[in-house]
């Protein structure tokens, strides 16, 4: 488990779990925006797949909405989420170059 990033994460009955460190220097907007950028990256959210709502951020880090929010802003603001007004945020169809691991 990453020493700054989220400390784990799994499903209970479905449910989305982001486990916060709330020690750790990182902000949590920082440690949700890092969690969703690794899923991206390691495939489990590919182009087109709508991301997890900020209700749904909120729920599975017990954040605020603002903080959620974040987080999903900075994800877009790395090329890695659009989002699509009244829908949500999506993972692009096309990616930035060097976004993805070799």
């Amino acid at each position: 488990m990453a020493a700054h990033g989220p400390v784990g994460t799994d499903t209970l009955g479905g449910m989305l779990r982001i486990d916060i460190n709330r020690d750790s220097p990182v902000a949590p907007y920082q440690q949700i925006a890092r969690w969703l950028i690794a899923e991206i990256r390691a495939g489990r959210y590919g182009p087109e797949d709508r991301l997890p709502s900020t209700d749904d951020l909120m729920a599975a880090a017990g954040v605020a909405r603002m903080t959620a929010r974040k987080a999903l802003r900075t994800v877009a603001d790395e090329g890695l989420a659009q989002l699509s007004p009244g829908m949500g945020y999506y993972v692009p169809e096309t990616l930035p170059p060097g976004s993805l691991p070799s």
